[in-house]
């Protein structure tokens, strides 16, 4: 089969690899479409992956070709795959916590992903695309339950005044399932204009550009009362958008820390003072809820986008053949030209 194989860091090369044979209660899937994340890139091109060689992808979506089990499932079957594939036996395992795990094994990254043909994987991780969901974009499920689960982490209500510091596809998903869940306002800040006009042009909310205009005023402005966001969604990874995830949350609110942190992150005195005297809650968030309790983000995710709650495809801006996958990945690396999600085909 082919399959984009990374041989060392930077080191991504278009192969012929023997196809992968599922061991027992797994299922070889045939991959439609591999979503290319943001985590992809640094993976690929700065740090590695935990073994050479590995096929990375882990937003994945496609048919099933071969059970190796007993399952509900079947052969021609659609299915989305969740990348974590945790031990089982572990105390967050048995508490239901598999984002946990201590002893997890990770598609993409720790064993053999979805940028190929075929795909082996767990019959648990599998879970059934409904009719009228298109391959394509059921391969967003993963960034939708990450997206889902930190308006979890935030306890988010309705008439909540959401604020998301990044605009980038998660941001436009959290913004999403914002008014899904009941929001009343939902304020969207970024730097990169382009980023802004598609969010404006979904309707997605208000949308400031810090590069030109203050944030923490216009989420103020926006709030009941001036007194800030209700829920804060840290998801720039940034450590300006830290400091102003504090400083626009009102009292007794909540900030979401969810971007991966480009660099060391320190708190001022001054902010430390406001999370104290605002009494705020600060909660991280990571990966998505694996498991069915207590609530399956995962179905969830596709249940909303079969009703058309939340919508997906408008968060793809290239889809691209499997043998493209080298050179796209250095445009993205590059940032040659501006793209949301991008996503790898098998035809």
């Amino acid at each position: 089969m082919k399959a984009l194989m990374l041989h060392a860091i930077g080191d991504l090369r278009l192969e012929q690899v023997p196809m992968p044979q599922p061991r027992e209660s797994e299922a070889l899937i045939r991959v439609a479409a591999a979503g290319i994340c943001g985590s992809d890139l640094p993976r690929i091109y700065e740090h590695g992956t935990y073994r050479f060689p590995l096929i990375p992808g882990h937003e994945l979506a496609g048919t099933i070709a071969e059970i190796n089990g007993s399952s509900d499932l079947h052969p021609g079957q659609a299915v989305a795959i969740k990348p974590l594939i945790a031990c089982g036996e572990c105390a967050y395992c048995r508490s239901g916590n598999l984002g946990q795990c201590v002893d997890y094994d990770y598609l993409g990254s720790r064993r053999d992903g979805g940028f190929a043909e075929y795909v082996c994987a767990p019959l648990d991780n599998l879970v059934p695309v409904p009719e009228g969901v298109p391959l394509i974009e059921a391969t967003l499920c993963e960034p939708a339950a990450v997206a889902l689960h930190a308006l979890h982490q935030g306890d988010i209500r309705p008439g909540d005044v959401v604020a998301i510091l990044g605009t980038g596809p998660i941001g436009m998903l959290l913004a999403q399932w914002s008014w899904y869940c009941g929001a009343s306002q939902v304020i969207l800040a970024d730097i990169d204009q382009a980023k802004l006009e598609l969010a404006e042009s979904l309707t997605l909310g208000i949308t400031v550009n810090s590069r030109t205009s203050d944030p923490i005023a216009a989420v103020r402005a926006a709030s009941h009362g001036q007194r800030g966001a209700d829920l804060v969604i840290e998801a720039a990874g940034a450590a300006i958008t830290v400091a102003q995830a504090i400083e626009m949350a009102r009292p007794l609110g909540t900030v979401v820390l969810m971007g991966n942190p480009s660099g060391d992150v320190a708190l001022s005195q001054a902010l430390v003072s406001q999370i104290l005297r605002k009494q705020l809650t600060l909660r991280g968030t990571w990966n998505s809820n694996f498991g069915a309790l207590p609530v399956d983000e995962w179905q969830l995710v596709l249940d909303a986008a079969a009703r058309r709650r939340i919508c997906l495809g408008p968060m793809i801006s290239h889809a691209v053949p499997l043998e493209q996958g080298p050179e796209t990945l250095e445009m993205m690396h590059q940032r040659r030209e501006f793209y949301t999600r991008v996503v790898l085909t098998n035809p």
